[in-house]
């Protein structure tokens, strides 16, 4: 698989699907439907619940978390520095919420917490809703500009750096709106929404459609950016609902526009776990797939073992395994038959056991060339059998690597060759002896190739017919008869295979 195919299983960057598109339209439609709905009556005043306001701050703030986490935990992957801009977004959503929740009046404290004033409140929630549609906005921008731009520097350091900033942002604006909310314009009086929060409230608003807007034509589309844009049409519909054509605290409007909120944070949420769902799934069928497959390797490996054994087990050779410190490891029954000892006797013993007193520092430099990579190629040398009778043998050794290349030993392959020396002996003194008869043999001897001329003339022919044998090889014999006598003289002749030879007496 290629690595931009690897990217795309991602939720960040996979193009967007007609079945993605088609549900997030749906969506669309039905919280348009909705907001239609409950548009005409955002007004009616309702009791106030400030049980609601925890429990759904505290929904949110979980929801915007665990978003912020699966979408740094994909930054760690991507490097986009676009994807970690959002994580970033999402995770001001969490710690702005929950600011949010502590300071609400009534909820925790009658004026609430962390020396909240009369507007601390009203101000966290503009600086909240107009704070998110920036960053994506940031995002949109900065994803179609970066053109596979990764971050190169360390993730975690990335991901610590936004997490300290979105800190740092947070903690700046609550001290503004609880030490400094005397001098921010009032936007909240006795409960109801003034004139100038009209006119915040509508510029967050139109914050959040130029973020929508920037998104949308920043294409293509991935699956991620499709649910951003349903999160910023039901974040328009909450800030419409909760700030713009609601009348007050705790009215349908407000209510309801809560609602919204709760559910532009999950959207996306719920599209990365049924992402994550299907990736640990695919995972899961991967593993069974490597299982499956190890384990016919391991089948496999142990059938090649199996015949590899039997292979050695009965081979003619003899087999020898050993560490690079001279421990036998290994000895089939060819080695069994050739030295007398058996595997049990042999293995793990020194291979010193087969090998006589004198030759003992050629096994050490055998192994020092073994330990160096160089493989030895019919060697001939001497060995000992367990009775104490020399064996002559040819050796051929080869390193043993591990599976990271490392060389742990070597394995010896001996032939017994001691009939073969005899045979070669024996040739040796055959053919001395027939020389010696030659060179001194009194009758003539005269060898010829098929077409008559002198290869070898023993050196009797001096004396018999006065010509020295470098005189006579390579000429005719023909040459040498007298022409009026043709009557050949009493010969003993052997006829070889492209050959003769005579004895002339």
């Amino acid at each position: 698989m290629h690595e931009a195919d690897e990217r795309e299983v991602f939720f960040s960057v996979l193009p967007v699907g007609s079945r993605d598109r088609r549900l997030a339209i749906i969506v669309v439609i039905l919280s348009v439907l909705v907001f239609g709905a409950v548009a005409p009556f955002a007004r009616t005043q309702l009791p106030a619940v400030p049980i609601f306001i925890a429990s759904y701050q505290s929904a949110l703030a979980i929801n915007d978390l665990i978003t912020a986490v699966l979408l740094y935990a994909q930054f760690s992957i991507l490097r986009s520095r676009a994807l970690l801009l959002l994580a970033s977004g999402y995770l001001f959503t969490t710690a702005i919420a929950s600011v949010h929740a502590l300071t609400f009046p009534g909820l925790f404290a009658p004026t609430g917490l962390l020396n909240a004033g009369s507007q601390t409140t009203v101000w966290l929630y503009m600086f909240w809703h107009g704070g998110f549609p920036v960053l994506v906005m940031g995002y949109a921008l900065l994803r179609r500009k970066e053109k596979g731009s990764e971050i190169t520097g360390s993730v975690r350091g990335a991901i610590i750096s936004s997490v300290i900033a979105v800190g740092l942002a947070v903690f700046t604006l609550t001290l503004i709106v609880s030490k400094g909310h005397e001098f921010l314009p009032v936007l909240l009086s006795e409960g109801r929404y003034t004139p100038t929060m009209i006119g915040v409230v509508s510029s967050v608003w139109l914050m959040s459609a130029a973020a929508l807007a920037v998104l949308w034509l920043r294409r293509p589309h991935s699956a991620l950016d499709v649910w951003l844009m349903v999160v910023l049409c039901a974040w328009l519909f909450d800030i419409a609902l909760s700030a713009i054509i609601n009348q007050a605290r705790f009215d349908l409007g407000f209510y309801v526009g809560r609602i919204y909120g709760l559910l532009a944070a999950s959207f996306v949420l719920i599209m990365l776990l049924i992402e994550s769902a299907a990736q640990q799934m695919q995972l899961s069928r991967l593993l069974e797939t490597v299982r499956r497959q190890r384990a016919s390797e391991r089948d496999g490996f142990r059938e090649r073992e199996r015949l590899f054994s039997a292979a050695v087990e009965s081979s003619n050779d003899a087999t020898i395994t050993k560490s690079l410190d001279g421990v036998i490891t290994g000895w089939n029954g060819a080695a069994e038959n050739l030295f007398g000892f058996s595997a049990d006797e042999a293995i793990g013993k020194s291979i010193d056991i087969i090998v006589p007193d004198g030759l003992r520092s050629e096994v050490r430099n055998i192994l020092d060339q073994v330990r160096s990579g160089i493989a030895i190629k019919n060697y001939e040398t001497v060995r000992t059998s367990r009775d104490g009778r020399a064996v002559d043998i040819s050796l051929s050794v080869s390193p043993v690597k591990s599976q990271s290349g490392q060389i742990i030993g070597a394995t010896k392959i001996a032939r017994d060759i001691s009939e073969s020396r005899k045979t070669q002996l024996a040739l040796r003194q055959e053919t001395e002896e027939r020389h010696r008869i030659f060179e001194t043999s009194q009758d003539l001897i005269l060898v010829t190739d098929p077409k008559g001329d002198f290869v070898q003339v023993s050196p009797s022919s001096a004396p018999i017919l006065g010509y020295r044998p470098e005189e006579m090889i390579g000429r005719s014999a023909v040459e040498f008869i007298h022409p009026t006598t043709w009557k050949a003289p009493a010969t003993r002749c052997v006829r070889r295979v492209g050959a003769a030879a005579c004895a002339i007496s």
